[in-house]
């Protein structure tokens, strides 16, 4: 691991805190273009666990095939975007870990929450616990996801 001085540690962990912040509140906002901007064209998604906690997951709402992984950027944000739609959705994420690896390259464990409900509001379509396991890249002087992997603690699935 390359030795790096606190403070750009420090700064380095503080902007990619705000890069996961932005990807909440994108995905929540339903803000697709810059949502597109918080992966590395390069990026992975691996979305099996989204709808269960082992990622084997229920006919109807979990995937007809568990093979829920995600290859580049902009099919990343297609899988979103289809994934939640115009459902109301609340993401929320806390207790990052992040460990800078080098000045360009870091990886993180992001303790998260998210709430889906139908499109009226009405009906909460899942209530799910877990984490995301991240790493990243600092491209063109911005931080990235570069790989993004979902595991769950506990989900209750709606109707």
């Amino acid at each position: 691991m390359t030795q790096i001085d606190p403070l750009s540690r420090l700064i380095a962990i503080e902007e990619i805190k705000q890069l996961k912040a932005r990807y909440f509140r994108l995905m929540d906002s339903k803000q697709w273009e810059p949502l597109r901007s918080v992966f590395a064209d390069d990026a992975v998604f691996d979305a099996r666990a989204s709808l269960s906690i082992d990622g084997n997951g229920e006919s109807g709402r979990a995937a007809e095939s568990n093979d829920w992984v995600y290859e580049g950027g902009d099919t990343i944000i297609d899988f979103i975007r289809t994934a939640v739609g115009t459902q109301r959705t609340v993401h929320h994420g806390h207790c990052h870990e992040i460990e800078i690896l080098s000045d360009t390259e870091a990886r993180g464990v992001i303790a998260m929450e998210d709430q889906i409900w139908d499109e009226s509001g009405a009906a909460l379509t899942l209530h799910g616990m877990g984490h995301y396991h991240e790493t990243y890249r600092k491209d063109g002087g911005a931080w990235r996801i570069v790989t993004s992997r979902i595991t769950r603690l506990h989900v209750i699935l709606g109707s």
